[in-house]
């Protein structure tokens, strides 16, 4: 099966820039994404975030999307489940509808939320996002499986009740989860789901490890919308003309990215259970924040270069049998979003679903038709 390619946007504005321009901004990118051969287009949910990080309403900007494209997939990546933020009966309704307006083309991804200024913004206590989470989806599964439905739990405890309007996708579309922990790899195997894996810079053998728990936890939902397992992994990206270009144009904005993007996760860790693995990740997260070489070679987070060098870094993703990445196209202006863009659509994209169709060194070709020719 070809390596499936998403393009994932934190919608992130550069100082001195307009969040309305950035948004218009995007929808340009995702048009371009479609054009060139991507899969899908992931979009981020974060609320009152510090710097330009400015995807608040991906459930808005979807709606817009499903009527200026017409194949992507459109994917949360991820909404956002506690309680206080979604209610998981308002995420199923904003997804079937826009299911329905997409003509199908809508993925559902949840997550638990993992910064403190979200959480503390909507009074959502770190020691139930897990839990929610898990009951959030369960909910979510069945006002969509079922014609009538009711719900008992602890957060959740809904009467007799229909779903207005159902899904396009029948049972309901592809539904996921990202994890980060070992715990989490394993609930979305053994629950059935897709997984957006990320090992926090913590390197290959972790994210080897991560996706073997997944694997082998994988239990079919018969129910459900898979029939095997489905495992993605986001992966900040740059590249250019050469590697030092893309070097120079993308080393400081991923190393950056880094910084800002796992700040919370050192005080999480501190206030609940269900966070305290994410200690064990800090020395990786600041190694990457400050260690180019281990952020690009080592922390099996990151891919950066000319498109030749991106397709091998690719390849040693692709070697840990995934099923798609998702490359972060942001930290970076307009004009370098959509230049990386196409180059990932002229060049990467092309290597990996449609060899048969790349233009070869002649050489090589008259190498291979003279070895084919039969021996005097």
């Amino acid at each position: 099966m070809a390596l499936k390619f998403g393009f994932w946007s934190e919608q992130e504005t550069q100082v001195g820039q307009s969040y309305a321009r950035r948004l218009h901004e995007l929808v340009d990118e995702v048009r371009l994404a479609e054009k060139v051969g991507f899969d899908c287009v992931a979009l981020s949910e974060q609320h009152v975030a510090l710097g330009g990080i400015s995807s608040s309403a991906p459930e808005v900007v979807f709606g817009y999307l499903a009527a200026v494209t017409s194949r992507v997939k459109l994917r949360s990546a991820v909404t956002l489940m506690p309680q206080r933020i979604n209610h998981a009966l308002r995420s199923a309704e904003r997804m079937a509808v826009t299911d329905i307006l997409s003509h199908g083309r809508v993925e559902f991804y949840a997550g638990r939320a993992n910064t403190t200024i979200a959480m503390r913004a909507f009074n959502v206590d770190p020691g139930e996002t897990l839990a929610q989470m898990e009951e959030g989806m369960a909910l979510i599964k069945k006002s969509m499986r079922e014609d009538i439905f009711t719900f008992e739990g602890k957060y959740y405890q809904i009467p007799p009740r229909m779903l207005v309007p159902k899904p396009l996708q029948k049972p309901h579309p592809v539904l996921g989860i990202a994890a980060t922990s070992d715990r989490s790899h394993g609930w979305a195997g053994a629950e059935g789901l897709a997984v957006m894996s990320s090992n926090i810079y913590q390197g290959w053998e972790i994210q080897e490890k991560l996706l073997n728990t997944y694997r082998k936890a994988w239990k079919r939902d018969e129910q459900g919308s898979l029939y095997r397992p489905r495992a993605g992994i986001p992966l900040f990206f740059g590249i250019g003309a050469t590697d030092q270009k893309a070097k120079d144009d993308y080393a400081e904005p991923l190393m950056h990215y880094a910084r800002i993007s796992t700040d919370a996760y050192p005080r999480l860790a501190k206030l609940a259970d269900d966070y305290a693995y994410m200690s064990e990740s800090v020395p990786a997260m600041e190694r990457a924040a400050n260690d180019w070489d281990y952020l690009l070679n080592h922390s099996a987070t990151t891919v950066c270069g000319s498109p030749d060098t991106v397709i091998r870094q690719i390849e040693k993703f692709e070697a840990l049998g995934i099923d798609e990445v998702l490359l972060h196209l942001d930290s970076v202006n307009h004009d370098k979003i959509m230049e990386a863009i196409d180059m990932v659509g002229r060049y990467v994209i092309p290597h990996f679903n449609d060899k048969n169709n790349v233009v070869r060194p002649t050489e090589e070709i008259l190498g291979e038709i003279r070895a084919m020719r039969p021996q005097k």
